[in-house]
């Protein structure tokens, strides 16, 4: 590419970056109540509910994808740096949930595609199940989380951890798919 081509698409690309930057103003603003990182992209800020202290590190992306879809959040709530909450299907996390950096939770996924759908560029069929976060959660690092799951309270999800199923409260799951690793204590003793 030379000079002139680069000069030439110059004015495009900073009436797009601009563009980009007063959208993300705008949805940020409507959760007004939350703290920022650098870079959070948000969409459908209006589908979107928080609570009291709230931040949203560096980089994570919110998308409520659609009409139907929500994200709430509770009061207390951290959410790392660079990751994805997709609340197509609905997405609630509770109160006082830690949740680490480069975690991918979403609430939709697309549906295997049949043979004899030839078409890329046809749409495809996606599911939509909420996913359920309960209070006192921790989620480490690179954690997945699939739609139509629950998290119970008190729960922590080990770092790359493939949730597929239900998680029982104060279970400590680990592993591809997840499985229950064991209890926190206070299980026992209640």
């Amino acid at each position: 590419m030379d000079f002139l081509e680069r000069a030439a698409a110059f004015p495009a690309a900073v009436r797009r970056m601009i563009d980009e930057y007063l959208l993300d103003e705008v949805q940020r603003r409507r959760l007004g109540k939350a703290i920022f990182g650098r870079n959070v992209i948000i969409r459908g800020a209006e589908r979107i509910t928080i609570g009291r202290n709230v931040f949203f590190d560096h980089r994570s992306y919110l998308n409520t994808n659609g009409p139907d879809g929500f994200i709430t959040i509770g009061d207390n709530v951290e959410i790392g740096p660079y990751t994805v909450l997709w609340g197509g299907g609905g997405l609630t996390i509770g109160s006082d949930v830690h949740i680490g950096t480069h975690v991918h939770i979403t609430s939709m996924e697309g549906n295997h595609i049949p043979p004899e759908k030839t078409d890329p560029f046809a749409p495809i069929d996606i599911s939509r199940l909420p996913v359920t976060i309960g209070d006192h959660v921790l989620i480490y690092s690179h954690a997945v989380i699939v739609p139509g799951v629950t998290i119970g309270h008190h729960a922590a999800i080990a770092a790359g951890a493939v949730v597929t199923e239900d998680v029982p409260p104060y279970a400590l799951v680990g592993g591809v798919p997840a499985r229950v690793i064991h209890y926190q204590q206070e299980r026992v003793l209640s």
